[in-house]
């Protein structure tokens, strides 16, 4: 019960315009056996839920530099990987049937106050029987992301009823699109999304029209920042690495 595994075939609604498996899919994979383990732990949202508590994404990073293809099956094993003050540890290994590995991530998760909407000590409200580090397949680098005070670009998009999740704010994954989305098309043509790295900082809400904005910081890598428009606030960072299509 210390890690679970699941196996998860790649359908033609996952993959981008050249049948690869995009990064918001395999973020939601991530997302749906998380979930499930947590509940097979005892702390999952049915749980946390009737006590006024649930579970949000802090920060993510997402590394897969073999790309999983149209039809493919892939196995996600997932464990609880620790604290760290306010933050709950929780990392990842994608593989292959015949056990290559395809990509590996590291994700930090906040149990957050309904009420407040405030997140609270892990230690509080997990059992204390919560299971305890394994070696980090990624280390994530210490700190926020850098914030993006210049920009090239910026895309605007309103929130859609498709961006809210259950929490009733929107889903980790749109905030990736989003960022995405505004990627010049010819690196997008050229090149497949296959770092991301994500510092959710500010909960968005239905109705609310975002401004996604980008900067490059080298070759193949950019910064970016999703932006509220009404008010400016700074909803997420990212830093996302291209690389060149194969085949």
């Amino acid at each position: 019960m210390l890690t679970r595994k699941d196996t998860f075939g790649i359908h033609t609604y996952e993959v981008d315009a050249f049948g690869t498996l995009t990064l918001p899919a395999l973020s939601g994979f991530m997302g749906e056996i998380a979930g499930a383990h947590a509940s097979e732990l005892g702390v999952g949202l049915e749980t946390l839920m009737p006590k006024g508590f649930t579970w949000v994404l802090a920060r993510q990073r997402i590394e897969n530099p073999v790309p999983v293809r149209l039809g493919e099956t892939i196995e996600i094993e997932t464990w609880p990987a620790g604290l760290d003050r306010l933050a709950a540890l929780r990392d990842f290994v994608v593989r292959r049937p015949d056990g290559t590995e395809v990509a590996r991530a590291s994700t930090q998760w906040f149990v957050l106050d309904l009420a407040t909407r405030r997140p609270v000590r892990p230690e509080e409200v997990l059992d204390p029987r919560f299971p305890r580090p394994l070696t980090p397949p990624v280390v994530t680098p210490p700190g926020k992301l850098p914030a993006l005070t210049h920009w090239e670009f910026q895309k605007r998009f309103h929130v859609r009823y498709g961006d809210i999740d259950l929490n009733l704010h929107v889903t980790n994954t749109s905030y990736v699109t989003w960022a995405q989305e505004a990627i010049p098309r010819e690196v997008w043509q050229a090149s497949r999304l296959a770092t991301v790295e994500v510092s959710f900082l500010a909960e968005c809400l239905y109705g609310s029209a975002i401004l996604s904005r980008h900067a490059r910081t080298g070759e193949g890598t950019f910064a970016h920042a999703i932006v509220r428009e009404e008010d400016e606030k700074e909803l997420a960072r990212l830093a996302t690495t291209w690389v060149k299509r194969e085949g």
